[in-house]
């Protein structure tokens, strides 16, 4: 006995939460890493019930291996993209802070060295990249403070310390929010 296997389209069957079920279709991308190396492909079906046990639905995707890189039964992790955005404004999620009066999202704001809160608009968030779509409250060139830095208040005077630039970031250890694409 013998097993015929087309290996130049693989179907990589895997689990997505329910909560997020709805916002997969057919025909939307998937990025996944199998084997330490990247891999594409489309959602080819999504199957209509949920996994009980696991609170999980089953999505098939067809992923083109003409190459013969990737192997029947091999562990991938990945994401469906349900959408794509060019030229917004994002900012790093550790630069956003919740009010205690409800919740609503601001950033700390340099301005002259002075620090200032900057009630913000937040739209689409991509958790995995750490970044967040700014809709208003900041403008493409302000500085913001990001991560831990401890208790601020408006009108704190901002130090600022060293000259080196890493990864975006300003002088002053703040970012300023970047025009890109973000996906999730």
């Amino acid at each position: 006995m013998f097993t015929i296997v087309r290996n130049e389209v693989l179907e990589l069957a895997a689990a997505v939460p329910a909560r997020q079920a709805n916002a997969v279709r057919v025909g939307q991308p998937v990025h996944f890493v199998a084997d330490a190396r990247r891999f594409d492909g489309r959602v080819a079906r999504v199957s209509p019930t949920i996994d009980p046990t696991s609170r999980s639905i089953t999505v098939y995707v067809n992923v083109p291996n003409t190459d013969g890189q990737l192997k029947g039964g091999t562990f991938a992790t990945g994401r469906v993209v349900s959408r794509t955005l060019e030229g917004v404004l994002t900012v790093p999620t550790a630069a956003i802070r919740q009010s205690q009066d409800g919740g609503h999202p601001f950033a700390y704001k340099i301005d002259q060295r002075v620090v200032n809160i900057a009630p913000l608009e937040v739209g689409v968030v991509d958790e995995r990249l750490g970044r967040a779509e700014v809709v208003s409250g900041l403008s493409l060139g302000d500085r913001v403070v990001v991560g831990n830095v401890g208790t601020l208040g408006r009108g704190m005077q901002a130090i600022i310390l060293g000259e080196e630039r890493s990864r975006g970031a300003d002088p002053d250890g703040s970012q300023r929010p970047r025009r890109g694409g973000s996906t999730r």
